[in-house]
């Protein structure tokens, strides 16, 4: 999971979430089928069937795409290759009640069914809050607040929220104790300055910062979750300089060209975390 408070360094983790949906009218993208791909096994060799059936429900497939307007939304999810494989990192994407975009990851402390489990309850609940047109900072201190006043046994999870304006290519975010999202403009890259956040299910009585960010056509930025830049080997100040080594210099036409160019540049993630990636391009 990453650290609480504001600016760009510093480290914890989270993890998975909102859930996939089947194809719609809207041009939403396909939902997590069972033959996506090989289920991940568990350290004894086979995953529990309430499990899988539980990640088969709510984890994304390995690639997706979603078109919200001027916004292009790409993501890729990798399951961590050791232990269970079920984890919760989680991301969804959507348009809110205004036709504005709305963008979010975050990270769910731990890995295996309680994981999954809380993916699955904060991810719905923000996709809950979210109708209901308020800004990032609110829908996260309401977030916070139900997280605190459950009984689950997950306590712990980050989160970044976006919302992305119909109007004009512009954005307001707020975060809780997530790293930071990494805009590339015009070929350079560099990490947007965190508002306040604690970690979601820390305080109750928890303030978020909201932030802003004027956008330009040709755009990209990318959210991602820890499993990205954290490495044993390593500060996680080393993985945010590989980051934006990656990301910057280069132009790419469409959010899957952006998210597939990054990838092939950095060092593959870690076995033992999932990663979560999203690309949005803006047009």
């Amino acid at each position: 999971m990453f650290n609480t408070g504001t600016g760009t360094g510093s480290a914890v983790t989270p993890a998975e979430g909102i859930t996939a949906r089947e194809d719609n009218a809207d041009g939403l993208p396909a939902a997590a089928r069972p033959g996506d791909g090989p289920a991940p096994r568990s350290i004894d060799g086979e995953l529990p069937e309430t499990t899988a059936r539980l990640q088969r429900a709510i984890l994304p497939t390995s690639k997706r795409w979603f078109g919200l307007g001027r916004y292009e939304v790409a993501a890729r999810y990798r399951p961590a290759q050791s232990g269970n494989g079920v984890g919760g990192d989680w991301y969804d994407a959507r348009f809110g009640p205004d036709g504005d975009a709305i963008v979010a990851i975050g990270d769910v402390a731990g890995h295996g069914p309680v994981a999954a489990a809380g993916m699955a309850r904060i991810g719905n609940a923000l996709r809950g809050l979210s109708v209901t047109g308020h800004p990032p900072d609110s829908l996260l201190g309401w977030l916070n607040r139900l997280i605190c006043s459950d009984e689950s046994p997950e306590r712990v999870a980050s989160a970044t929220v976006c919302v992305f304006d119909a109007g004009r290519p512009a954005m307001r975010w707020a975060q809780a104790g997530h790293p930071p999202p990494v805009l590339v403009s015009d070929g350079t890259a560099r990490l947007l300055d965190r508002p306040s956040g604690l970690l979601l299910g820390t305080v109750p009585t928890a303030e978020y910062g909201l932030a802003g960010e004027e956008l330009m056509a040709g755009d990209v930025l990318f959210l991602y979750t820890d499993g990205l830049v954290e490495r044993r080997d390593r500060d996680i100040d080393e993985g945010f300089a590989a980051l934006l080594t990656a990301a910057r210099g280069w132009h790419s036409e469409t959010a899957e060209e952006a998210i597939e160019m990054l990838l092939t540049r950095l060092d593959p993630p870690v076995a033992e975390d999932d990663v979560c990636l999203l690309a949005v391009h803006i047009h």
